[in-house]
């Protein structure tokens, strides 16, 4: 690694990294620092002969302290930072907006970005951690003014569809 990429990655560029890989190290806090492996189906079916999947545990890589604490900050980002429009009534939500500029030849583009947002709700028995992003948003410099609110109306369906219970009141 060169000096200048570890000088740059403290602030989260020259980094390239997958929405699943964004996402992993939440559904981690969510699961109080244990690490799951993702899958995406409940069964394969083949010759008529039907295999469950089922989770597995990679193991944990942040303590239940360390997990809790951060997951408190996330929802103090909801709560009083640059995410309030996350918020859903009767529920502590916790989450992280994401404003990513695109790299371009000799540098960063002044004008084109990648926001994301990654949340988890409701945080204190998460029912789901989801990742909204939008390549090159216009009109909107920041993802607190697009990505936050599609996760919110997104997350509130889930929670109102699956009647997930109200946390708070």
């Amino acid at each position: 690694m060169k000096e200048i990429d570890a000088a740059t990655a403290s602030f989260g560029q020259g980094i390239a990294v997958t929405p699943l890989q964004m996402i992993m190290p939440f559904q981690a806090l969510a699961n109080r620092g244990v690490l799951m492996k993702p899958y995406i189906v409940k069964a394969i079916v083949r010759d008529n002969e039907r295999e469950e999947i089922s989770p597995k545990q990679v193991g944990r890589i942040v303590s239940e302290k360390t997990a809790d604490t951060i997951s408190a900050m996330l929802v103090n980002i909801v709560e009083r930072g640059h995410s309030k429009k996350a918020y859903i009534e009767g529920y502590y939500v916790g989450g992280k907006t994401g404003t990513a500029q695109v790299a371009s030849i000799g540098g960063y583009s002044s004008d084109e970005y990648i926001h994301t947002f990654i949340g988890v709700a409701p945080i204190n028995n998460p029912a789901f951690v989801m990742l909204t992003k939008i390549d090159n948003p216009k009109d909107v410099k920041f993802a607190e003014g697009s990505v936050v609110p599609l996760w919110k109306d997104i997350a509130d369906f889930i929670l109102k569809y699956y009647q997930v219970p109200k946390t708070r009141k």
